[in-house]
């Protein structure tokens, strides 16, 4: 097992956000614009959320009189984050920052800043302390460290740091692989966070095959309605799409949906995922009038549900402005794109990986709308931001190049 997180986290290797995108020709042929639309899966972040949750605690106050009962005098609230730093500084001091409970504590304040928006880098910062603690204490195969390394490579993923994150991924399947087993819940945890990592690597062809074995494993293991069997058909499904394989993605979906439904309900963060999916399917088969009222119904789910600045509720806007594009409802998907790309620099920051894919999607559409000044000044930032995410020579940086070629031909 290499030690990758010996490495400096922030090392410009990022790679496209977790969500993953896929492109998706438009149907102009007056310039050479495309519209890229984004899959929904559920993946190994959604599957550790339902096993921990960040809490906060309280202070309280109590006066203390001589011959007097206690007297509580005041309770002070205090955020998961600072109950989790309080705990975290004391095990240190306590135990040594060294001692299995010290670092436990640790990693319990990471998870919290993991979860926090924009604290993602801490997070990551936090997890290599624990996992080189973890390493020398209890050994680099040890179930802990292991399960250390994996939250790590989550984050890694969640930051955009795509490269070092699939080293993460591959070590710490590889290990689990051979010390619990290739049907361990952590292996197919693991399996599951690689196959996503390659998918956004844009290798989805390396990442079905493992996406499959973790269906397999999970419906032997705890049959066809377990909450994790469901979740991983529908990871499948959408890594089949991302492969081009929609007829098959779709049959997938069409089946998976009613069992969602009759489990979960029409609304619920799970169904709204697989019907996002379906919505992304029916777009590459041009079914387009079928792909918007999905999308719409999906994205009314995912607001109620999580609310309209999630993630997962711009994916489904962005699935709807592809839509729009196919329609050749340009001007329609122009102020959808505007406000996912405003969603997602708040969220994400300027830099991210699906900040710079939404850019490139909004310069797309803005191609059409013959806005193409402002299409070519994203453009020109998008070749930058692919060059630094993918390294020189990327099919999506070569794609942004000669389309921006294109506006400067043609705008002369």
């Amino acid at each position: 097992m290499s030690r990758w997180w010996r490495r400096k986290a922030a090392q410009g290797d990022a790679g496209n956000g977790a969500d993953g995108t896929a492109d998706a020709a438009g149907p102009s042929g007056h310039s050479p614009s495309e519209s890229q639309e984004q899959e929904q899966g559920q993946g190994q972040g959604q599957e550790q959320d339902r096993a921990w949750r960040p809490v906060g605690g309280h202070i309280t106050i109590t006066e203390v009189t001589e011959g007097s009962p206690q007297e509580e005098i005041a309770r002070i609230e205090i955020s998961p984050e600072e109950f989790h730093v309080m705990r975290a500084r004391s095990a240190v001091a306590r135990r040594g920052p060294e001692h299995p409970d010290a670092l436990e504590a640790v990693r319990e304040l990471a998870r919290v800043l993991a979860a926090t928006p924009g604290r993602g880098e801490e997070a990551v910062t936090l997890y290599q302390e624990v996992a080189r603690g973890q390493w020398s204490v209890l050994g680099p195969r040890h179930e802990e460290t292991l399960r250390t390394s994996a939250e790590l490579a989550d984050v890694l993923h969640q930051t955009g740091q795509l490269q070092l994150a699939e080293s993460a991924w591959r070590d710490t399947f590889r290990s689990q692989s051979d010390t619990l087993g290739r049907d361990h819940p952590d292996t197919l945890r693991s399996a599951a966070g690689l196959a996503a990592v390659l998918e956004d690597l844009r290798r989805a062809p390396e990442a079905e095959p493992l996406q499959r074995d973790v269906l397999e494993r999970r419906t032997k293991l705890l049959g066809p309605d377990h909450p994790d069997v469901l979740t991983a058909a529908n990871s499948h499904a959408a890594s089949l799409l991302k492969c081009g394989r929609h007829k098959e993605s779709e049959r997938a979906l069409r089946g998976l949906v009613p069992r969602l439904e009759q489990r979960y309900g029409p609304d619920h963060e799970s169904t709204a995922a697989a019907r996002a999916n379906l919505g992304a399917v029916l777009v590459r088969l041009n079914r387009h009038a079928e792909a918007e009222t999905q999308l719409r119904a999906v994205i009314r789910s995912f607001e109620s549900t999580v609310g309209p600045h999630h993630e997962t509720t711009l994916t489904a806007r962005n699935n709807l402005a592809a839509v729009l594009h196919g329609m050749e409802r340009y001007e329609d998907a122009v102020p959808v794109l505007r406000d996912v790309l405003a969603g997602r620099v708040a969220l994400n920051g300027e830099d991210h990986p699906t900040t710079v894919s939404t850019r490139d999607n909004l310069a797309n559409v803005l191609i059409d709308v013959g806005r193409h000044a402002e299409a070519a000044a994203l453009l020109d930032r998008c070749v930058r931001d692919y060059r630094r995410i993918y390294g020189p020579g990327h099919p999506r940086q070569r794609a942004a190049e000669e389309k921006l070629a294109w506006l400067r031909d043609n705008t002369r």
